[in-house]
């Protein structure tokens, strides 16, 4: 893109189904959330930030200039809420891409932003199963939609993508074949093997 943005890696969920903090897994010698990270950091991101639970052991350097974003104690918002407390920190338009998506690459997200002209609207990829929310662009005019949604404690971001989609404020693009298998979560142990 033409304009400055941010990334943010999502990276504090509770990882109920996999049974061990998924950002900890060890993916090609290093542990996921790290490997995700450095995806982000190659793609000249004006911030980085990180979201995370203030219980986990992610520790980044000074030297990396990300930004931590913790989820409040309390809160059990889901991705909805630590993308917002991004989005509102950073005020520029916000790629964002789970930790466990460890087959997203960066040329592909890459690609996608040298693609999107348009900084002022958000973009996601719709699969077979709807919208992906995990690794797309929000932009700033989004956050009355995210902010709404969490008053309501309407959880679900594909209905922030929708709604987004509807007042023009985001796209969507169609996956193909060839591009599905970056979306892939790790939600279980067989699921990374």
């Amino acid at each position: 893109m033409n304009t400055p943005f941010a990334a943010a890696l999502l990276a504090g969920g509770r990882s109920t189904r996999m049974k061990q903090d998924k950002a900890l897994l060890h993916w090609h010698g290093q542990d996921l959330w790290q490997a995700q990270l450095h995806k982000l950091q190659s793609l000249g991101a004006e911030r980085v930030l990180l979201s995370c639970r203030g219980d986990q052991p992610l520790y980044v350097s000074p030297s990396d200039e990300v930004e931590i974003v913790l989820d409040p104690e309390d809160a059990d918002e889901g991705p909805i809420g630590a993308i917002t407390r991004c989005l509102e920190q950073v005020q520029m338009p916000l790629l964002v891409l789970a930790v466990d998506m460890p087959w997203m690459t960066a040329a592909f997200l890459r690609e996608q932003l040298h693609k999107h002209d348009s900084p002022d609207k958000g973009w996601f990829f719709r699969g077979p199963h709807g919208d992906e929310a995990l690794a797309g662009l929000y932009v700033p005019s989004m956050l009355p939609l995210m902010q709404d949604a969490l008053a309501k404690k309407d959880f679900k971001l594909q209905h922030i993508i929708e709604a987004a989609v509807h007042t023009g404020l985001a796209i969507t693009h169609t996956l193909g074949d060839e591009q599905m298998p970056f979306f892939h979560n790790v939600n279980t142990p067989a699921d990374l093997k």
